[in-house]
């Protein structure tokens, strides 16, 4: 019997304690340093407030004091919970701080549907879920439609937003019996956490709080990211994790602006428009000109190669996320290390997310990238290949005349090993060779 079920424990015998509340929730946060390190620090920044009631009936819940973030937990009904629930629970919320969930969505006019986008939204990312919050594989289940994984909550609010009334009530309804279920459970019509300490609405927050609040919500962040090794920070979401580290400066983003520059460059043939004259007959007011179609294909190869450490592939991932998303560019990203990982291909479009894991874990081959092209037929004139890698693999290799290729290291423009490389080179740190 581990510490926390012995403190649970004693906690039931006595659960108006606060002190020993206190206590457990402290034992929980040690429990998730060791598995958890970034979602442990955060907890360890924010305070603890043990009450003996909350309104509606829950048991733990992030509430706004002033322009501070605060975790407020009932005692008596902490008490009730397993061990395992304790820790989950507080990963959830850890969860909400850091997609700044508290912050974003405290004015919003619809805290029903904005309640269900963020628990579906951090739920993905927990091994269980806690109790009366949505996941994705429920509201799947419940509009019987495949929906996207891995989405910031503001794409599964705007989802949410858009479905007819009767789809609607069909959510409602799922909520209802979720709180008849726990009804018949020790949590007699009791929410594991709520969310309306900091669904606000708009009527109570001003510009000026927004921004100190912001600004405190950051420096918590920043501060729990500083404090986590960088072993376990381990593959947290573009959007996640962007907030979190240094401020980047303009250099760092040259190469994006570049790649966007050279889309409007490469040729692929030519398609009739009928806003120009024919350049053969321009008497002819009836025949269409012609203008050159421009790059049809963007693929991504991202080393997974085990010499590439996990924040230097989140990093990576997340680079690719902002491009994706700033210029509206379909992306098709394939991990690689001594082979090309095309079963894990993913397909970016429409502010799709991508997905951040790791494949493979080899050797590095450059060569397996081309090979995989030339095999699969990929036009060399129309299509534009980005390989981002921290540079280590052979010295030479046969590009199949693919002359359109970006690389992208996140060391040095020195550390590509390839001797005489065709395409551009850029860096992470240091922009543009």
């Amino acid at each position: 019997m581990n510490q926390l079920v012995k403190m649970l424990e004693q906690l039931r015998r006595n659960p108006q304690d606060s002190e020993l509340a206190q206590r457990v929730l402290t034992q929980a946060i040690i429990q998730i340093l060791q598995s958890q390190r970034v979602l442990g620090e955060v907890l360890l920044q924010i305070p603890r407030q043990i009450v003996s009631y909350q309104n509606p009936k829950a048991v733990v819940g992030l509430f706004w004091r002033k322009d501070q973030i605060e975790l407020r937990v009932a005692s008596d009904k902490l008490a009730d919970l397993r061990s395992d629930e304790v820790v989950i629970l507080l990963e959830h919320e850890a969860l909400h701080l850091l997609w700044q969930h508290p912050l974003r969505y405290a004015n919003s006019p619809t805290p029903e549907l904005v309640q269900l986008a963020t628990d579906i939204a951090v739920n993905q990312y927990l091994p269980e879920v806690p109790r009366e919050t949505m996941t994705l594989a429920q509201l799947q289940r419940c509009l019987h439609r495949q929906i996207s994984p891995y989405q910031d909550s503001s794409v599964y609010l705007r989802l949410l937003q858009s479905l007819p009334e009767k789809d609607k009530r069909k959510l409602r309804k799922l909520g209802e019996r979720e709180i008849q279920q726990a009804a018949n459970d020790k949590l007699t019509k009791t929410y594991q956490e709520t969310h309306q300490g900091w669904q606000l609405g708009s009527s109570q927050l001003n510009p000026g709080n927004q921004q100190l609040r912001l600004a405190q919500l950051k420096k918590i962040l920043r501060q729990a990211w500083q404090n986590t090794p960088k072993k376990d920070r381990g593959l947290l979401p573009g959007d996640v994790m962007e907030p979190l580290t240094e401020p980047k400066s303009k250099s760092q983003f040259k190469w994006q602006q570049l790649v966007s520059r050279q889309l409007g460059t490469i040729a692929a043939g030519r398609e009739e428009v009928a806003y120009r004259f024919n350049r053969r007959q321009p008497w002819r007011m009836e025949l269409p000109g012609t203008v050159s179609r421009l790059v049809l294909r963007i693929l991504v190869f991202v080393d997974n190669s085990g010499s590439v450490t996990d924040e230097e592939l989140a990093k990576v991932l997340s680079q690719i996320s902002f491009l994706a998303n700033s210029d509206q560019l379909p992306l098709e990203i394939y991990p690689f290390d001594a082979r090309i990982h095309s079963e894990q291909r993913q397909k970016i479009a429409n502010g799709r997310r991508v997905k951040f894991q790791r494949i493979g874990g080899g050797g590095t081959s450059f060569q397996c990238i081309f090979d995989f092209l030339y095999a699969q037929n990929v036009n060399p004139t129309n299509s534009l290949v980005l390989i981002m890698t921290d540079g280590w693999g052979e010295e030479s290799v046969n590009t199949y005349n693919f002359r359109h290729v970006d690389w992208l290291l996140t060391g040095a423009t020195t550390d590509l090993s390839i001797h005489h490389p065709v395409g551009r080179i850029f860096s992470l740190k240091k922009g543009t060779e």
